[in-house]
């Protein structure tokens, strides 16, 4: 069976969140280490890698990974439709700003980017991606000319935060799966924007993890993983929060911004066909617009 569905991003947009209500999906194969990035970076292994990643599927009728890389690599889309033409595309979404804000975040994380001054702006200034990554409908432009509309569902961010069941069941419904299900992860929220205290401490918990795996016990691996009293014992015990380390965006930095994404945003919402975009970055657009008109 060939994998017939890919979530593709944006980076920092709840990819995590999508990756888990359908783990635990019965008529779901996903590949469990969320990111294969096979189209963008190991498109050379060749298909069945690729297809090895997800594991045996024969029971499910829905099989697919997660790979935010996907998004905005110029190659994939086309690579996709080679491999298979009717593939389902998931598209996740949020403020382009707020996306480019948490890019950096996960940067500071990676330990990419170091040193005493960790501001937004010294790591804009350092990494043209965070403003790349956020030209949504540049990309998107790509993927709708490799596959029609009827194939890509486009969910925004800040409605799994207001209806994480509505958006659920849509993801379902548009994957051709029983859309009744109830995730145990549905209103958890995913906050990776963390920092280890003891680097060692964290390491060893992902190997003992991996071997947990390799000997046969994944479920009880991922049943350990994702206890509430376990998730909140590492978050309080070895994790800083980022934002205590990295200062918010400077709101001239914010309306820069604005100024940079605003056509991308305006030719967003024509992609869509929408009407408006729930995003404050969008209401600001849109406020400045009516301020400009009445002077």
């Amino acid at each position: 069976m060939k994998i017939n569905f890919i979530g593709v991003g944006a980076q920092k947009c709840a990819s995590t969140w999508v990756h888990r209500v359908l783990s635990d999906h019965p008529e779901v194969g996903i590949y469990q280490g969320k990111e294969s990035d096979f189209f963008s970076t190991y498109y050379g292994r060749g298909y069945q890698w690729y297809e090895k990643q997800v594991g045996d599927t024969s029971s499910v009728s829905a099989k697919g990974e997660i790979s935010p890389s996907y998004f905005a690599d110029s190659d994939t889309p086309g690579r996709v439709f080679l491999y298979n033409s009717a593939m389902r595309i998931v598209l996740l979404l949020r403020d382009p700003i707020e996306r480019a804000y948490s890019n950096h975040l996960h940067v500071v994380r990676q330990g990419y980017f170091a040193g005493q001054k960790l501001s937004f702006e010294d790591g804009l200034a350092n990494n043209p991606m965070y403003v790349e990554q956020s030209r949504y409908a540049k990309h998107l432009a790509r993927w709708f000319e490799a596959f029609p509309e009827n194939q890509v569902l486009v969910i925004f961010q800040e409605h799994i935060r207001d209806n994480p069941q509505i958006q659920a069941r849509n993801l379902y419904r548009f994957l051709g799966i029983n859309e009744n299900h109830q995730s145990w992860f549905l209103e958890k929220k995913v906050n990776e924007s963390v920092v280890v205290k003891n680097a060692k401490l964290d390491l060893f918990l992902k190997q003992l993890g991996k071997i947990g795996r390799y000997v046969g016990g994944k479920r009880i691996v991922e049943a350990v993983k994702n206890n509430d009293l376990i998730r909140n014992l590492r978050r309080n015990h070895n994790q800083i929060e980022l934002r205590q380390v990295v200062p918010p965006m400077r709101e001239d930095t914010r309306s820069h911004l604005q100024d940079v994404l605003a056509d991308d945003m305006n030719e967003l919402l024509s992609q869509l066909n929408l009407e408006n975009l729930p995003w404050q970055s969008w209401l600001a657009l849109q406020d400045r617009s009516s301020k400009d008109q009445l002077q």
